[in-house]
């Protein structure tokens, strides 16, 4: 399952395959903040508040960077939604 950055329920960011990228995204969005007090070491890092991450399905419009990286499963889903146009056997010959 996709994830996205959300803010008020508004899907904010574009999908991601994990946590983790959306925590990227988010870092270099500039949406990430430290928080701790004294007894912490180190201080952690949350989303700006108001900002959640959350599963979200892909939107149509939405292509992936690097069709290449796709798994198996993932690239039949694009295909048939017609984001991916496949070659052809005379394009591939």
């Amino acid at each position: 399952m996709p994830y996205a950055l959300f803010s008020n329920a508004t899907k904010v960011s574009p999908s991601f395959q994990t946590k983790s990228e959306v925590w990227q995204h988010a870092d270099e969005s500039g949406l990430i903040v430290e928080v701790g007090s004294l007894e912490e070491d180190p201080p952690r890092r949350i989303l700006d508040m108001g900002y959640v991450i959350g599963e979200c399905a892909v939107d149509p419009q939405e292509v992936p960077a690097a069709p290449s990286e796709l798994t198996e499963p993932e690239m039949a889903r694009a295909i048939a939604s017609g984001r991916v146009n496949p070659p052809t056997a005379a394009a591939a010959s």
